[in-house]
């Protein structure tokens, strides 16, 4: 009886890769990179150090508040928001930030990366509608979150105690002059 051979298999011999194979594996090695970096925190460090780099600085109004008029810095843009006072050492006495938004909505607040502590004045239509005050600074995670409770389109950050000594209360109308 004689054997049957076994069938053999095809013997394909490949040459080197084409452009688009090697385009294609280098941007699913692009993409899973990208994803273990925003997964890690690789990100964090990344945007903390940039955040420190890019002060630059802001425009400049003076806000009046029960016959107070404080020198404030306006973050009117999502990186001077997002930024706000993080990293600075300190904020002169009659000084403050305003963060301006576009429209009335619930905000939440975070002292991250701040180096003292603040007031922060949340404000709806000109008239201050809730004060969170003598709060505490925060590293890059920061566990609390201060909530406006309800729609605000300004929020005015001051150094802690500013609020209390100066007798502001819910209601207090503020005006903006702009230099």
């Amino acid at each position: 009886m004689d054997s049957i051979p076994k069938p053999r298999k095809p013997q394909i011999k490949k040459g080197p890769a084409s452009p688009q194979q090697l385009l294609g594996k280098l941007l699913l090695f692009l993409r899973i990179l990208s994803l273990l970096f925003l997964l890690t925190d690789k990100w964090g460090w990344f945007s903390r150090n940039l955040l420190k780099q890019a002060n630059l600085p802001l425009s400049t109004a003076i806000v009046s508040l029960d016959k107070q008029s404080i020198k404030v810095e306006l973050a009117s843009d999502d990186a001077s928001q997002y930024r706000g006072l993080s990293y600075r050492p300190s904020l002169c006495p009659n000084c403050g930030m305003l963060f301006v938004f576009s429209s009335s909505t619930e905000r939440d607040f975070v002292m991250r990366n701040m180096k003292f502590p603040l007031d922060i004045i949340f404000i709806n239509q000109g008239r201050i509608t809730k004060i969170d005050a003598s709060l505490p600074p925060e590293g890059n995670k920061p566990q609390v979150i201060y909530a406006s409770d309800g729609p605000v389109d300004q929020v005015l950050e001051l150094n802690a105690g500013y609020a209390a000594e100066h007798n502001f209360k819910i209601g207090d109308r503020m005006t903006v002059s702009t230099n």
